[in-house]
């Protein structure tokens, strides 16, 4: 995860945006007082942005706040163009009452990097009068959503921000302006302070999105005894079930996921076994239940579950070709020891301990390229078939393993329905040769035929060619193949119809270009508990990287992503720090 460390990106808070950067963001009634002669404010003051600290730690995964250790975060990922501080009085900081007036909204512009990545500006003024006071910082706050408003603690702190970062594009250059929110309020005391003495205060911020990457060896063996000597190659990764609706601007943790001993900017716990002990709660955490199908989002009420997420796992597509199109390779990234790509970003992602699952965790969909050892009649990277745990280099070769020689793989078809003379024939046929559970579903189709026709009524030489199975299978199920050198190239999709959506109505699965899909849902945290699902173990929680090593492969993937996870995975989540420039321990 991307996790928290005494990092100093001391950024002195100063520097007025110019007239036409801060127009309408502060109202007269924040922070515009004046002295007494009307010229001069009563204060300069400076603060310092840093990541909040925690010594590294392993684990798989550890989960809380520490975590699995610490990550430094990519430069554009940690570059830093704006920030707007909330000020406010409160003994209770953060969690004090939520009609607690906002007394200065005050933003701020970062216009180059100093020494060390260290982000500064000059001391800025503030007209405040003398006393302690509490601040909120948000950094790169995208739209200016407080401008013009007067504003209480409860406002700024159950603001849901929808966008927590910015990207035009695929390149990783192309991410830019990550959000980032204070860890923990900070405190500072204003006496008439002057520019070059001003007030200072540490304010520990962290990331409002989570991070995923994953690392894969260059190839797998198979141990299902199923496909003996198989190999697997991962060739990409993608999330699903991306939280993407919003998260609440300020972390916050409960008991429970109805808010019980709600804490803003409260820590992760663990009980005396080390296993989570609360929750972080996302907007939606409580309403995610298998009863609910409707949610509040942008203030819009009755927005079905898929508004949510990018990419809802069970609304995904069944054409396997936009899967392939959807899983990427990903992109490189290095922890400064290691190289990893990075799978995507995605908010905050919380549920109940029993609604985890595919309906609301996040998940990681990786493609595959499987290579099966004796097929018959096979070229490795062609696409094959399967039924039940035998693969097939062509549905051919499949019918002619279900109906030995009353199949004639040379000419694609059954010499018995060749003879027929009627339909009365074709009847006798089918329930002399044909069998129930035909792989093609070539019995099924020839019963319908049979619907309504009389016994004795001659076959047409139209008729004979729109029962021939190889005919059937081009018009209603879009295949056909080819044999060449003793190898099969099957072609899919044809007729406007999906090769693999009229065959798994039958049983067969369908590999295209040897292709498959393995489906693994995040851990957060280790409950030690493979019976049950713990609190937290299936999560997303921002200013965290997600590490995902593909440790093995047990069996033959899906066709397209399914729920069933036949890929084993170590996982560690590590906190994502602000600044690239030290190296911290892995």
């Amino acid at each position: 995860m991307y996790r928290k460390v005494l990092y100093t990106i001391t950024a002195l808070f100063g520097c007025m945006l110019f007239c036409g950067l801060v127009t309408g963001c502060i109202s007269e009634n924040y922070g515009e007082e004046h002295t007494d002669d009307g010229m001069q404010p009563r204060s300069y003051v400076s603060l310092s942005l840093v990541s909040a600290s925690g010594s590294a730690t392993r684990a798989n995964p550890t989960g809380g706040e520490q975590g699995d250790g610490l990550e430094e975060g990519q430069d554009y990922e940690n570059r830093i163009t704006k920030a707007v501080a909330f000020f406010f009085q409160s003994d209770a900081g953060i969690n004090g009452d939520a009609d607690t007036p906002i007394l200065a909204i005050v933003p701020f512009f970062f216009s180059s990097a100093g020494e060390n990545g260290t982000y500064t500006t000059a001391p800025r003024p503030i007209t405040l009068e003398n006393g302690t006071y509490r601040v909120l910082v948000v950094v790169n706050p995208g739209i200016e959503w407080w401008s013009g408003r007067e504003l209480t603690l409860g406002d700024v702190r159950d603001y849901i921000q929808t966008q927590a970062w910015n990207v035009s594009g695929s390149d990783p250059a192309a991410y830019s302006d990550f959000v980032m929110t204070s860890a923990h309020d900070a405190e500072f005391t204003l006496d008439s302070n002057p520019q070059d003495n001003p007030a200072t205060a540490t304010v520990m911020v962290e990331r409002m999105a989570a991070r995923l990457d994953y690392k894969a060896d260059a190839s797998y063996t198979c141990t299902d005894s199923a496909y003996r000597n198989a190999t697997v190659e991962i060739t990409g990764a993608a999330l699903v079930n991306n939280l993407i609706a919003g998260s609440y601007l300020m972390k916050r943790v409960a008991k429970d996921v109805s808010g019980t001993d709600l804490s803003y900017l409260g820590d992760e716990t663990l009980d005396d076994q080390g296993v989570a002990s609360n929750y972080v709660l996302d907007p939606w955490t409580s309403g995610k239940t298998a009863a609910n199908h409707s949610f509040i989002i942008g203030g819009v009420s009755g927005r079905p579950v898929s508004d949510l997420y990018r990419i809802w796992f069970e609304n995904g597509s069944a054409d396997s070709k936009w899967w392939a199109e959807y899983v990427k390779t990903g992109t490189e990234v290095s922890d400064g020891k290691e190289i990893w790509y990075r799978i995507g970003y995605t908010l905050e992602n919380t549920t109940d301990a029993d609604e985890a699952g595919t309906r609301y965790s996040t998940g990681v969909v990786f493609k595959a390229t499987f290579h099966p050892e004796g097929i018959s009649n096979y070229k490795d990277g062609n696409t094959f078939f399967a039924y039940g745990s035998r693969l097939y280099a062509s549905m051919e070769d499949m019918m002619a393993a279900f109906y030995g020689s009353r199949f004639h793989v040379g000419n694609a078809g059954f010499a018995g329905l060749k003879n027929c003379r009627t339909w009365g024939d074709v009847k006798d046929f089918i329930s002399s040769e044909l069998v129930d559970n035909d792989p093609s579903g070539y019995d099924d189709f020839l019963k319908k035929e049979l619907e309504g026709k009389t016994d004795d009524v001659l076959l047409t030489e139209a008729d004979h060619d729109r029962l021939d199975w190889k005919n059937y299978m081009m018009t209603e199920c879009g295949y056909s193949a080819t044999k060449n050198g003793g190898v099969y190239a099957v072609t899919l999709d044809q007729n406007q119809k999906v090769t693999r959506m009229e065959l798994k109505q039958y049983g067969v699965r369908t590999y295209e270009k040897a292709v498959c899909y393995y489906t693994w849902w995040v851990r957060h945290s280790n409950d030690h508990d493979a019976t049950k699902k713990g609190i937290m173990e299936y999560a997303i929680v921002r200013n965290n990287i997600y590490k995902l090593t593909v440790n093995s492969i047990y069996s033959l993937g899906s066709e397209v992503p399914e729920t069933d996870e036949n890929i084993l995975l170590d996982i560690y989540v590590k906190d994502w720090l602000l600044l690239p420039e030290e190296v911290l321990p892995m």
